[in-house]
């Protein structure tokens, strides 16, 4: 799974407290202005990190999380959160299903009951993985989970594609723009001649517009600016080179690993000494469902 660069707080509109990651803070500080915060909380696109999060909270603030419900694409992972998680401090009702959201049928055992909460972490663009071309259907899909004036928080990695330096007139910030497109495009293209599937996001703009089309109001939003340094391009180029035992051609696996390797080069010089340097922007939106 490609992994998005390190979270900094410096961003329009909210910030991180403590130790609490930036994204995840934000959220809480939203559901602690509504009169009755969190009860039933469904994590519609579950992992140890979100998942420790919200029962993290939960143990915090006795009473708030009601009930969590928890959806992974994988049964493997499914069995190992539930183990994992057993016996929890938060003591609350703990459920991990493992299913497809394309699937109609799918948590139908959950609908009867409606949650007050959806947390969708980055479900858009991993589930091209698991449900190609079913972004513009996942959130109406969801939504049928969701009680009537229930929130939706989505979160999202804007596309790197679709963002600029930083500040155009810094050549540091205009050559990281350059080396992390290029960096993406060459990481995705060993992943797609591995016969696989790529990590797919989408712009904010676009699941601001999916949103409303499923009948939500969007209320509220943040961007959290991301940090990169050397290791964060080198972790992402390890990506691309752990699809090589998939490649069937000698010679597209040689020139993709002459790419990752000047790839490499050209982070070490622009990262020379430790620098850090700030480009593209993760993100929240929160959601009421109309009704």
């Amino acid at each position: 799974m490609q992994q998005p660069p390190k979270k900094t707080a410096a961003a329009a509109g909210g910030g991180a407290k403590g130790k609490t990651d930036g994204l995840f803070s934000w959220i809480e500080e939203r559901e602690a202005a509504q009169p009755q915060p969190w009860g039933r909380v469904l994590d519609a696109g579950t992992g140890r990190h979100s998942l420790a999060w919200l029962l993290g909270l939960a143990a915090r603030a006795p009473g708030s999380v009601t009930v969590v419900a928890a959806v992974t694409g994988e049964r493997s992972l499914a069995d190992a959160l539930s183990k994992e998680f057993a016996g929890h401090a938060a003591g609350v009702p703990l459920r991990v299903h493992a299913g497809n959201w394309v699937d109609d049928a799918f948590l139908c055992e959950e609908e009867a009951t409606k949650f007050d909460v959806v947390i969708a972490d980055y479900l858009v663009g991993a589930i091209e993985g698991f449900a190609p071309f079913f972004q513009d259907a996942i959130i109406e899909r969801i939504a049928r989970h969701l009680a009537p004036g229930g929130r939706l928080y989505l979160v999202g990695l804007q596309p790197l594609s679709e963002c600029a330096a930083t500040s155009p007139d810094n050549a540091d910030d205009v050559a990281l723009a350059a080396l992390a497109q290029e960096m993406a495009r060459v990481r995705d293209a060993c992943i797609l001649l591995a016969g696989r599937r790529c990590y797919r996001e989408f712009p904010m703009t676009w699941c601001e517009r999916q949103l409303r089309v499923a009948g939500f109001r969007v209320d509220g939003s943040v961007r959290l600016a991301n940090v990169y340094k050397r290791e964060t391009v080198q972790r992402q180029l390890q990506v691309g080179r752990n699809q090589f035992v998939w490649f069937d051609d000698a010679v597209a696996q040689d020139a993709m690993r002459r790419k990752l390797e000047a790839l490499e080069t050209r982070a070490a010089a622009l990262f020379d000494g430790g620098k850090k340097i700030r480009f593209g922007f993760d993100y929240v939106l929160a959601a009421t469902k109309s009704g």
